[in-house]
């Protein structure tokens, strides 16, 4: 159990819950309008996951009655890029789920749908692009029993690569473009964001521990996460007609994988500083800083998937 705990009268702010393969994460953030940055006054990962895991830590939140946003795993939904209806917005929902219907394995009858748009592609793109995130309905009810079982204010339910541009958004090169590297235990995501607005998203086949498992092969695994990121930073500059990012950000790699790919890219590879985009009561070493990280994110949304 990994935690940092200092109680505080808080009046505004967010709870992020994020189950993941690893185990449970719960973090708490305390808004000012006076202070630089939030407060991340709570956060607390256990790899265990019974079913008195979260109402066990929910118990120890300085308070429990702010909103709160839950993260579904990875494997709990499909995120889809498809072309933008052109219907009206009362409409889109309907519209979209007619166009994916056959792009799923379940029925779309037992489907949750919301959808965000994409920025528009500054020379011969298609038309309108959006991502459509789909769940079952199974899922989502599962996460907001449990949530509600927490005694916890369920306020909106979040993905994992929302919940990751929340960090993205907070680092200080956001205005020109951030990229953003996340790997969990067995896959990953790369982000491109820019003042906050989700650009691209890659799934990762590659986790920490396809890494720590390569022997002698990690060269070839991190090689293979420098080309990805580079097809995506060219496709980010060519598309959308933006300068060069020139940070990678990165969060699950040792100091000689992010040598390597700086040296690939022809970029600074940097792990990202949670220091910098929050005050904390104390420091998360690296290993907590993942697992934690999606439950934070969550903890600063500004915007919502309303699934």
């Amino acid at each position: 159990m990994r935690s940092i705990f200092r109680r505080l009268d808080d009046k505004s702010g967010q709870i992020g819950v994020f189950r993941g393969p690893e185990g449970l994460a719960v973090a708490q953030i305390c808004a000012s309008v006076t202070a630089s940055k939030p407060t991340l006054i709570y956060c607390e990962f256990e790899p265990d996951q019974d079913a008195d895991t979260l109402p066990r830590l929910a118990r120890r939140l300085p308070n429990r009655r702010l909103p709160a946003t839950t993260v579904l795993p990875s494997g709990a939904y499909h995120m889809l890029l498809v072309e933008a209806p052109q219907v009206p917005g009362d409409e889109l929902l309907g519209a979209v789920r007619w166009r994916i219907k056959d792009l799923i394995d379940f029925h779309i009858d037992d489907a949750v749908i919301d959808v965000f748009q994409m920025p528009n592609q500054s020379r011969g793109g298609p038309d309108r692009m959006m991502y459509a995130v789909v769940a079952k309905a199974t899922d989502v009810r599962a996460e907001v029993t449990a949530a509600e079982t927490a005694g916890l204010n369920l306020d909106a339910i979040e993905i994992v690569e929302l919940s990751l541009r929340n960090i993205a958004a907070r680092l200080e090169e956001d205005g020109r473009g951030v990229a953003f590297l996340y790997l969990a235990e067995t896959s990953g995501v790369l982000l491109l964001v820019r003042q906050g607005v989700l650009y691209l998203t890659r799934h990762i086949e590659t986790g920490v521990d396809s890494l720590r498992d390569a022997d002698g092969l990690r060269s070839e695994l991190v090689a293979g996460l420098a080309l990805e990121t580079r097809r995506s930073l060219d496709y980010f500059e060519s598309h959308y007609e933006q300068q060069a990012i020139a940070v990678l950000h990165t969060v699950g790699l040792t100091a000689s994988d992010q040598d390597q790919m700086a040296r690939e890219l022809g970029v600074s590879v940097r792990n990202v500083e949670l220091a910098a985009l929050v005050e904390s009561a104390a420091e998360l070493d690296e290993h907590a800083q993942r697992l934690c990280l999606p439950a934070i994110g969550a903890a600063l949304r500004h915007d919502k998937v309303k699934l």
